[in-house]
């Protein structure tokens, strides 16, 4: 039987496969690789990590001089990430890390998961690179031109890649994976040399990877050192905050909601809200949209008054592939049934505290609610202390002796007319709300009110 050639073209596979991918995500795909070295040297186990974050981690992180690094540096002509963590084994890359996709069952713990992110980001910045990377045991160096190797495309067997294998590293410490992108693509060239672009990308990498970066790694960018991004957890003096967990084929899911600390950190829109991540890498930073569920029935529309709300969802499993992340990792897939369930006990976690934030805002702008002087002694903590008091959110009754005598007035009035009193009391430097004071207090003389 006639069969029509269904084979992919290069060019077209290239062009569409690395369109749609932003430049930041691309390095963010560069450096999953280096933290997935990790995992393959038996460094970092990424799908126990929020089990260190929930302070049940028996192994501790390394000693900061002792920490592997990644490096990223960059400018108009030329893109490089080097790391010294563990490398990449020269049968795996032969077999499987330049493949688009896996071709083989993963050991269930890595950041790749999808096995596009590397080529992809490769393709997306220029027209030549170079691989050079060194395990204990082997090592390999791959060198493409990319415009050269796109033009012979005749057979699948013109997709293959060459590969040189080389010595192994020294030592352990020198095991390491560097990747040089040159000829870089012109609107790549550009936003790399553009000003706002370095901070951008500590900004981001210091979100996606909070639990990591610091801990468990050095990850600098043009010699600046990334800091984990700052989110204010905090814990009321007197309660509990909300925190449950479950499993779902395959993947444990824990779910734990709380208010900012004030103390912590100043909170705002930037980092109020949700905040999900997968196997330790945080796909969702501070969100506040329809994703995690706000303005969907029972939760209701992000606004400022909830600006003291934090949540968190860590999903984690040995077969990431069960996770719900998009290929990009910077996004959640909301059809996936482990994240259906999630998002429905995040609206039951999360009610008590907006009723809590609702509260904390009376019928009258000027009363102060005891929500709102509660909410001033929230004080800073970490999740690994919030776990530890599981349960539903809950606020401990304010004692008899802590009930407010006084409450703010406060009123439009006339300029004319607070001069007049000034000018009938001879005390023309008098405040606005001394003015006020003296006519309430005029007030209840007069009707014998006091």
């Amino acid at each position: 039987m006639p069969v029509a050639n269904a084979h992919p073209k290069k060019r077209f596979f290239i062009e569409m496969f690395t369109r749609d991918i932003p430049l930041v995500d691309c390095v963010l795909d560069l450096i999953d690789n280096c933290f997935d070295g990790l995992a393959r040297a038996g460094k970092l186990d990424l799908h126990t990590v929020s089990d260190d974050i929930f302070g049940k981690n028996a192994k501790p992180a390394p000693k900061k001089r002792s920490r592997p690094y990644i490096r990223v540096t960059f400018s108009q002509s030329q893109f490089q990430i080097k790391d010294n963590c563990g490398g990449i084994n020269y049968t795996d890359a032969l077999d499987d890390v330049f493949n688009f996709g896996h071709n083989k069952p993963l050991s269930a713990q890595y950041l790749g998961v999808y096995g596009v992110g590397m080529k992809r980001a490769l393709f997306k910045m220029g027209d030549y690179f170079t691989v050079t990377s060194k395990t204990s045991k082997n090592g390999f160096k791959c060198e493409l031109d990319v415009p050269q190797w796109m033009a012979k495309d005749s057979t699948m067997d013109d997709w293959t890649i060459p590969l040189t294998a080389t010595k192994a590293a020294e030592s352990s410490k020198r095991a390491g994976t560097t990747i040089t992108v040159s000829q870089l693509k012109g609107d790549v060239a550009d936003l790399l040399g553009a000003p706002t672009f370095q901070n951008d990308l500590l900004r981001a990498v210091g979100r996606v990877y909070a639990f990591l970066v610091d801990k468990h790694v050095q990850i600098s960018i043009n010699g600046t050192a990334v800091k984990p991004f700052s989110i204010p957890v905090g814990q009321p003096q007197k309660g509990k905050t909300a925190n449950e967990q479950f499993k779902h084929d395959g993947v444990k899911v824990r779910v734990l909601a709380t208010l900012a600390s004030k103390a912590a950190g100043r909170a705002t829109k930037e980092n109020s809200g949700w905040y999900v991540a997968c196997n330790g890498r945080l796909v969702l930073v501070a969100d506040t949209s329809e994703v995690t569920g706000w303005g969907i029935k029972p939760t209701p529309l992000w606004v400022p008054k909830y600006t003291s709300f934090i949540g968190f969802v860590f999903f984690e499993s040995r077969n990431p592939l069960a996770l719900p992340w998009t290929t990009t990792k910077r996004g959640v897939n909301r059809e996936a049934a482990v994240y259906r369930k999630a998002i429905s006990r995040m609206a039951v976690l999360a009610r008590p505290i907006l009723s809590f934030c609702n509260r904390k805002y009376g019928p009258d702008a000027d009363q102060e609610p005891v929500e709102r002087e509660i909410a001033q002694q929230v004080e800073p903590t970490t999740i690994a202390r919030l776990a530890r008091r599981a349960g539903a959110f809950e606020i401990a009754a304010q004692s008899p002796g802590t009930e407010r005598t006084t409450v703010r007035v406060q009123y439009e009035a006339k300029i004319a007319d607070i001069e007049k009193i000034k000018k009938h009391l001879r005390v023309p430097r008098m405040g606005a709300s001394k003015v006020g004071e003296h006519t309430l207090d005029y007030f209840l003389r007069q009707e014998g009110l006091k």
